[in-house]
């Protein structure tokens, strides 16, 4: 019997062991995905939008991209794609700026624009503020921190010129 019993032991084990393993490889992408995500940014760096998979529309002054099934759309001529632009945008991060630095720029800060992010209709849009400077924009994410971003203007403005 005690053959048959540590034979049935063993099977188990395998068995257990099986199942373990399994699991592990199910969940081993999610668990990869979330170290990518939290490690995307480098210490200092603070993303613009922290919910961009929310996002349904970004909104300037000038131009809007929707979220569709199809991907994003414009109303405005682009030299590249809705989609990479939505993204570009969503993307963007930049280190914060410290009060003191932000009360020196005061003076500087005389054109504001908004990008107004919509959002599932239940929940309030976000507005980020920003501004255009010499060697970098100054954007207020949603979270209200001052952010300096360095990207050219060509990046975050791909229009064409019809």
């Amino acid at each position: 019997m005690r053959k048959h019993e540590a034979k049935t032991a063993d099977v188990n084990n395998i068995l257990i062991f099986s199942v373990v393993i399994f699991f592990g490889l199910m969940l081993l992408p999610d668990y990869l995905r979330h170290q990518r995500q939290s490690n995307a940014m480098p210490e200092g760096v603070i993303a613009l939008v922290d919910s961009r998979s929310e996002v349904l529309s970004l909104r300037f002054a000038h131009l809007t991209l929707t979220r569709t099934l199809d991907g994003w759309q414009t109303d405005k001529p682009l030299v590249i794609s809705p989609t990479e632009l939505a993204q570009r945008w969503l993307g963007l991060a930049g280190t914060q700026v410290d009060e003191a630095t932000l009360q020196s720029l005061r003076p500087q800060l005389t054109a504001p624009r908004t990008l107004e992010l919509t959002r599932s209709p239940d929940k309030e849009p976000i507005r980020i503020t920003y501004y255009q400077q010499p060697q970098f924009w100054l954007m207020q994410n949603e979270q209200g921190q001052w952010l300096a971003v360095s990207v050219d203007r060509r990046y975050l403005f791909p229009l064409t010129k019809s």
